[in-house]
Protein backbone atom coordinates (compact mmCIF):
# COMPACT_ATOMS: atom_id res chain seq x y z
CA UNK A 1 0.00 0.00 0.00
CA UNK A 2 2.87 2.52 -0.91
CA UNK A 3 0.03 4.82 -2.15
CA UNK A 4 -0.69 5.60 1.56
CA UNK A 5 2.46 6.09 3.04
CA UNK A 6 2.16 9.31 0.69
CA UNK A 7 -1.09 10.62 0.87
CA UNK A 8 -1.02 12.51 4.28
CA UNK A 9 2.13 14.24 2.62
CA UNK A 10 0.47 15.49 -0.67
CA UNK A 11 -2.93 16.62 1.11
CA UNK A 12 -0.30 18.95 3.73
CA UNK A 13 1.18 21.05 0.84
CA UNK A 14 -1.83 21.38 -1.40
CA UNK A 15 0.23 21.20 -4.36
CA UNK A 16 -1.05 20.57 -7.57
CA UNK A 17 0.74 19.75 -10.78
CA UNK A 18 1.48 20.97 -14.21
CA UNK A 19 2.50 19.29 -17.48
CA UNK A 20 4.38 22.69 -18.35
CA UNK A 21 7.75 22.02 -19.41
CA UNK A 22 10.52 23.81 -17.97
CA UNK A 23 14.37 23.61 -16.89
CA UNK A 24 14.99 21.74 -13.61
CA UNK A 25 18.29 23.79 -13.56
CA UNK A 26 16.66 27.36 -14.30
CA UNK A 27 13.90 26.13 -11.01
CA UNK A 28 14.44 28.79 -8.08
CA UNK A 29 11.97 26.75 -5.57
CA UNK A 30 12.19 28.99 -1.66
CA UNK A 31 15.64 28.05 -0.66
CA UNK A 32 17.54 29.21 2.55
CA UNK A 33 20.45 29.06 4.74
CA UNK A 34 19.64 29.29 8.43
CA UNK A 35 22.72 30.01 11.22
CA UNK A 36 21.76 29.92 14.68
CA UNK A 37 24.43 29.85 17.40
CA UNK A 38 27.35 29.13 15.35
CA UNK A 39 25.42 26.42 13.68
CA UNK A 40 24.13 26.09 10.22
CA UNK A 41 21.24 24.40 8.21
CA UNK A 42 19.66 24.25 4.63
CA UNK A 43 16.03 24.94 4.50
CA UNK A 44 13.92 23.70 0.84
CA UNK A 45 10.69 24.59 0.51
CA UNK A 46 9.13 21.48 -1.63
CA UNK A 47 6.35 20.12 -3.44
CA UNK A 48 5.43 16.40 -2.56
CA UNK A 49 4.72 15.37 -5.90
CA UNK A 50 6.64 15.45 -9.20
CA UNK A 51 8.15 13.71 -12.01
CA UNK A 52 11.71 13.12 -13.63
CA UNK A 53 12.48 16.93 -15.01
CA UNK A 54 12.56 17.92 -11.42
CA UNK A 55 15.68 16.63 -11.22
CA UNK A 56 18.39 17.41 -10.97
CA UNK A 57 17.68 20.28 -9.29
CA UNK A 58 19.74 23.80 -9.23
CA UNK A 59 23.22 23.75 -8.58
CA UNK A 60 23.06 25.42 -5.16
CA UNK A 61 20.67 22.92 -4.10
CA UNK A 62 22.56 20.42 -5.03
CA UNK A 63 25.65 21.36 -3.71
CA UNK A 64 24.26 22.56 -0.44
CA UNK A 65 22.31 18.98 0.00
CA UNK A 66 25.89 17.31 -0.87
CA UNK A 67 27.32 19.73 1.81
CA UNK A 68 24.67 18.40 4.40
CA UNK A 69 25.51 15.51 6.78
CA UNK A 70 21.60 14.40 7.76
CA UNK A 71 18.14 15.00 5.72
CA UNK A 72 15.32 16.78 7.71
CA UNK A 73 11.47 16.04 6.74
CA UNK A 74 8.32 16.63 7.85
CA UNK A 75 7.75 13.53 8.06
CA UNK A 76 9.53 10.16 7.67
CA UNK A 77 6.96 7.87 6.26
CA UNK A 78 8.31 4.59 6.68
CA UNK A 79 8.38 4.90 10.04
CA UNK A 80 4.75 5.21 9.90
CA UNK A 81 1.84 2.02 10.77
CA UNK A 82 0.08 3.59 7.99
CA UNK A 83 -2.30 0.88 7.63
CA UNK A 84 -3.16 1.20 11.37
CA UNK A 85 -3.45 4.64 10.88
CA UNK A 86 -6.27 4.67 8.08
CA UNK A 87 -7.86 1.82 10.03
CA UNK A 88 -7.91 4.16 13.32
CA UNK A 89 -8.26 7.89 11.50
CA UNK A 90 -9.56 7.19 7.58
CA UNK A 91 -13.37 6.94 7.90
CA UNK A 92 -16.33 8.61 8.57
CA UNK A 93 -19.81 8.13 10.33
CA UNK A 94 -22.46 7.60 7.66
CA UNK A 95 -23.88 11.56 7.64
CA UNK A 96 -20.50 12.87 6.52
CA UNK A 97 -19.98 10.23 3.85
CA UNK A 98 -23.39 11.25 2.57
CA UNK A 99 -22.39 14.80 2.33
CA UNK A 100 -19.52 13.95 0.54
CA UNK A 101 -21.73 11.88 -2.22
CA UNK A 102 -23.37 15.85 -2.81
CA UNK A 103 -19.51 17.11 -3.81
CA UNK A 104 -18.64 13.93 -5.65
CA UNK A 105 -21.55 13.10 -7.68
CA UNK A 106 -20.45 15.11 -11.18
CA UNK A 107 -16.82 13.81 -10.79
CA UNK A 108 -18.30 10.02 -10.15
CA UNK A 109 -20.46 10.26 -12.83
CA UNK A 110 -17.05 9.73 -14.93
CA UNK A 111 -15.16 7.66 -12.17
CA UNK A 112 -17.60 5.35 -11.10
CA UNK A 113 -15.80 2.54 -10.17
CA UNK A 114 -12.61 4.24 -8.18
CA UNK A 115 -15.25 6.50 -6.72
CA UNK A 116 -17.16 3.18 -5.20
CA UNK A 117 -13.50 2.18 -4.03
CA UNK A 118 -13.30 5.12 -2.16
CA UNK A 119 -16.57 6.47 -0.94
CA UNK A 120 -16.38 4.96 2.71
CA UNK A 121 -13.37 6.74 3.34
CA UNK A 122 -13.42 10.48 5.26
CA UNK A 123 -14.12 13.26 3.13
CA UNK A 124 -10.28 14.77 3.84
CA UNK A 125 -8.71 11.39 2.54
CA UNK A 126 -11.39 11.25 -0.61
CA UNK A 127 -9.92 14.61 -1.20
CA UNK A 128 -6.38 13.11 -1.12
CA UNK A 129 -7.24 10.26 -3.67
CA UNK A 130 -8.95 12.14 -6.08
CA UNK A 131 -6.11 14.29 -6.35
CA UNK A 132 -3.69 12.01 -6.50
CA UNK A 133 -5.54 10.12 -9.33
CA UNK A 134 -5.74 13.46 -11.22
CA UNK A 135 -2.01 13.73 -10.21
CA UNK A 136 -1.36 10.25 -12.11
CA UNK A 137 -3.09 11.41 -15.21
CA UNK A 138 -1.14 14.48 -15.90
CA UNK A 139 2.12 11.97 -15.12
CA UNK A 140 3.43 12.92 -11.54
CA UNK A 141 3.78 10.76 -8.59
CA UNK A 142 4.27 11.02 -5.07
CA UNK A 143 7.28 9.15 -5.51
CA UNK A 144 9.12 11.67 -7.42
CA UNK A 145 7.67 14.12 -4.99
CA UNK A 146 11.05 16.62 -4.00
CA UNK A 147 10.92 14.84 0.08
CA UNK A 148 10.91 11.37 -1.40
CA UNK A 149 13.25 11.95 -4.09
CA UNK A 150 15.84 13.59 -1.74
CA UNK A 151 15.09 10.94 0.76
CA UNK A 152 16.16 8.06 -1.64
CA UNK A 153 19.71 9.45 -2.80
CA UNK A 154 20.34 10.28 0.46
CA UNK A 155 23.52 7.48 0.98
CA UNK A 156 24.30 7.37 4.69
CA UNK A 157 23.18 10.55 5.28
CA UNK A 158 21.04 10.24 8.66
CA UNK A 159 17.40 11.33 8.16
CA UNK A 160 15.50 12.76 10.78
CA UNK A 161 11.88 14.37 11.30
CA UNK A 162 10.35 17.19 12.56
CA UNK A 163 6.58 15.27 12.92
CA UNK A 164 4.87 12.19 12.15
CA UNK A 165 3.04 10.57 10.32
CA UNK A 166 0.68 9.86 12.67
CA UNK A 167 0.40 12.93 13.94
CA UNK A 168 -0.66 14.57 10.63
CA UNK A 169 -3.33 11.65 10.16
CA UNK A 170 -4.81 12.92 13.56
CA UNK A 171 -4.85 16.23 12.78
CA UNK A 172 -6.08 16.26 9.45
CA UNK A 173 -9.07 13.83 10.66
CA UNK A 174 -9.79 16.52 13.32
CA UNK A 175 -10.87 18.91 10.91
CA UNK A 176 -14.82 19.97 11.26
CA UNK A 177 -16.72 18.58 8.47
CA UNK A 178 -16.91 22.27 6.98
CA UNK A 179 -13.29 22.27 6.47
CA UNK A 180 -13.38 18.40 5.10
CA UNK A 181 -16.05 18.97 2.75
CA UNK A 182 -14.00 22.21 1.70
CA UNK A 183 -10.88 19.74 1.05
CA UNK A 184 -12.96 17.56 -1.37
CA UNK A 185 -14.88 20.19 -3.15
CA UNK A 186 -10.93 21.61 -3.96
CA UNK A 187 -9.79 18.44 -4.99
CA UNK A 188 -12.86 18.00 -7.12
CA UNK A 189 -13.68 21.32 -8.48
CA UNK A 190 -9.81 22.58 -8.87
CA UNK A 191 -9.50 23.75 -12.72
CA UNK A 192 -6.17 22.60 -14.83
CA UNK A 193 -5.32 26.31 -15.00
CA UNK A 194 -5.62 26.34 -10.89
CA UNK A 195 -3.44 23.78 -11.21
CA UNK A 196 -0.91 24.63 -13.24
CA UNK A 197 -0.74 28.17 -11.43
CA UNK A 198 0.58 26.78 -8.14
CA UNK A 199 3.46 24.78 -9.79
CA UNK A 200 4.53 27.51 -11.89
CA UNK A 201 4.76 29.86 -8.51
CA UNK A 202 6.64 26.90 -7.50
CA UNK A 203 9.15 26.72 -9.77
CA UNK A 204 9.71 30.58 -10.30
CA UNK A 205 10.32 30.82 -7.11
CA UNK A 206 7.50 33.54 -6.49
CA UNK A 207 6.87 33.30 -2.86
CA UNK A 208 3.86 36.30 -2.98
CA UNK A 209 2.14 34.08 -5.76
CA UNK A 210 2.52 31.03 -3.49
CA UNK A 211 0.79 32.81 -0.54
CA UNK A 212 -1.86 33.94 -2.10
CA UNK A 213 -2.81 30.94 -4.11
CA UNK A 214 -2.38 28.95 -0.40
CA UNK A 215 -5.01 31.56 0.82
CA UNK A 216 -7.53 31.27 -1.66
CA UNK A 217 -7.38 27.67 -1.26
CA UNK A 218 -8.28 27.65 2.21
CA UNK A 219 -11.21 29.95 1.17
CA UNK A 220 -13.30 31.14 4.35
CA UNK A 221 -12.21 27.71 6.64
CA UNK A 222 -9.74 29.52 9.25
CA UNK A 223 -9.11 26.35 10.10
CA UNK A 224 -6.93 25.48 7.08
CA UNK A 225 -4.51 28.61 7.62
CA UNK A 226 -4.18 28.16 11.19
CA UNK A 227 -4.07 24.35 11.85
CA UNK A 228 -2.80 23.12 8.97
CA UNK A 229 -0.24 26.11 8.53
CA UNK A 230 -0.09 28.49 10.86
CA UNK A 231 0.55 26.13 14.30
CA UNK A 232 2.27 24.13 12.49
CA UNK A 233 5.09 26.61 11.66
CA UNK A 234 5.74 27.68 14.96
CA UNK A 235 6.29 24.02 16.34
CA UNK A 236 8.50 23.20 13.43
CA UNK A 237 10.55 26.21 13.57
CA UNK A 238 11.05 25.42 17.21
CA UNK A 239 11.91 22.15 16.57
CA UNK A 240 14.46 23.08 13.93
CA UNK A 241 16.82 25.26 16.45
CA UNK A 242 16.46 22.19 18.55
CA UNK A 243 17.93 20.17 16.14
CA UNK A 244 20.50 21.98 15.42
CA UNK A 245 21.49 22.29 18.44
CA UNK A 246 21.64 19.10 19.25
CA UNK A 247 22.48 17.21 16.92
CA UNK A 248 26.04 16.38 16.40
CA UNK A 249 25.76 16.17 12.21
CA UNK A 250 26.08 19.43 10.69
CA UNK A 251 24.73 21.14 8.42
CA UNK A 252 21.02 20.15 8.35
CA UNK A 253 19.23 20.03 4.94
CA UNK A 254 15.64 20.39 5.72
CA UNK A 255 12.85 19.87 3.15
CA UNK A 256 9.61 21.49 4.31
CA UNK A 257 6.61 21.75 1.97
CA UNK A 258 6.78 25.16 0.51
CA UNK A 259 3.80 26.51 1.60
CA UNK A 260 5.00 26.61 5.06
CA UNK A 261 7.77 29.28 4.29
CA UNK A 262 5.92 31.97 2.26
CA UNK A 263 2.36 33.90 3.80
CA UNK A 264 1.80 35.17 7.06
CA UNK A 265 3.78 33.33 10.20
CA UNK A 266 5.78 31.45 8.08
CA UNK A 267 9.14 29.48 9.07
CA UNK A 268 11.81 32.03 7.86
CA UNK A 269 10.37 34.65 9.24
CA UNK A 270 9.51 32.81 13.05
CA UNK A 271 13.35 31.92 13.00
CA UNK A 272 14.30 35.25 12.50
CA UNK A 273 12.05 35.87 15.15
CA UNK A 274 14.03 33.60 17.48
CA UNK A 275 17.27 35.51 16.62
CA UNK A 276 18.54 33.19 13.88
CA UNK A 277 20.00 34.31 10.36
CA UNK A 278 17.98 33.49 7.61
CA UNK A 279 19.34 34.58 3.76
CA UNK A 280 17.35 33.80 0.75
CA UNK A 281 19.70 31.84 -1.30
CA UNK A 282 18.45 32.92 -4.59
CA UNK A 283 19.31 37.00 -3.58
CA UNK A 284 22.88 35.81 -2.49
CA UNK A 285 25.07 32.56 -2.64
CA UNK A 286 24.60 30.23 0.27
CA UNK A 287 27.16 27.93 -0.73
Amino acid sequence: MLFFKHILLIILASFFISPQLYAAQDDKPPFYKVTWKNQQAYLLGSIHVGKADFYPMAPQIERAFEQSAALVLEADVNKADTMGLLQQYGYAEAALIEQAKLVTVKYCQSMEQFCLAIQQFAPWLQAAQISMMRFTALGYSAEQGVDVSFAAIRQSKPLFELESVAFQFELISSFSRQSQIQMLDEAVNATDAEMLELIAAWRNGDEKQLANIMEQQAGESGELLSKLLWQRNHTMSDKMLVLMHQKTQQPLFFIIGAGHLVGQQNIPQLLRQQGATVQNCWQQSCN
